[in-house]
């Protein structure tokens, strides 16, 4: 009995250091994954600061997660994520479809930049948008069925938690004048369950688009935003009044009637950012 007490022991020790180990190791991978993979996905810089992983408890913690800019745009950066938590259902890892149980990011601060015919967040979400498949072309042999490709891995995410954030504006046709206004929280469930889970893009091209949209209508909502804007620049908004469109369009047509009364009090003002 002592010798099997040794015996079992020496192997839970075992299986400690292996986990240590594993952990130890998986955070400078996902580091290097996201700055790796991240910018061919989304077409801009990615850097992270640190990744923690607790194997035990499929939790994941990444900090300092900074997203760069689009090409054309100026602002050191478009959104960074301070905190960036992520709960894992461990067993699905093995499987086709991998389950996200929690996403919680607590104070981001995001950048909007306006240019003239375009903001940075709708650049961002085209580039994230999933490819359409292209038509197969017709082949003179077809491929024997034995050379089939494994299944993509799809994603469900049971909840999704944006809170805190903070929206710095930013006007290319105001001199580059910034204004901060608060967004509001972004909560969002069962991301993909109806479909038995969705591809990455798919997930990702979702949860911008609603990050996205809720910038849009922080924006075009702020009374501050268009006293600041008419005082200081308001010529300049009168030159471009034909070029520029509403910052909520930019949420993909999502624009509520609180931006539209935004924008109609731009309009007041003479120098619509947001509407012709």
């Amino acid at each position: 009995m002592k010798i099997l007490a040794k015996v079992l022991i020496g192997i839970g020790i075992l299986l400690v250091v292996v986990v240590v180990v594993a952990a130890l190791f998986l955070g400078p991978i996902i580091k290097a994954g996201v700055e790796t993979a991240g910018p061919k996905i989304a077409g801009v810089d990615m850097t992270l600061g640190k990744a923690s992983v607790n194997l035990l408890t499929g939790n994941v913690r990444l900090k300092g997660l900074v997203i760069g800019n689009p090409e054309g745009f100026k602002t050191p950066s478009l959104m960074e994520l301070n905190q960036f938590v992520v709960d894992l259902k461990m067993s699905s890892l093995f499987t086709d479809t991998i389950v996200v149980k929690k996403i919680h990011i607590d104070g981001p601060q995001i950048t909007y930049e306006r240019g003239l015919k375009a903001s940075n967040l709708s650049a961002l979400q085209k580039n994230l948008a999933p490819a359409e498949a292209a038509p197969a072309k017709e082949t003179v042999a077809e491929k024997p069925a034995t050379e089939k490709k494994a299944p993509a891995k799809k994603v469900v995410i049971e909840d999704f938690l944006f809170e805190n954030g903070k929206v710095n504006v930013s006007i290319t046709l105001a001199g580059g004048k910034q204004l901060t206004v608060p967004l509001m929280p972004i909560h969002l469930k069962d991301i993909g369950k109806e479909s038995d889970g969705a591809s990455i893009p798919e997930v990702i091209n979702e949860v911008f688009g609603a990050i996205t949209k809720s910038v849009g209508q922080a924006v075009a909502s702020s009374a501050d935003f268009a006293g600041n804007l008419a005082g200081d620049a308001g010529s300049a908004l009168k030159d471009a009044s034909g070029s520029a469109t509403d910052a909520a369009k930019d949420a993909a047509g999502a624009a509520t009637d609180a931006a539209k009364g935004a924008a109609d009090s731009l309009k007041k003002l003479g120098g619509s950012l947001f509407g012709k």
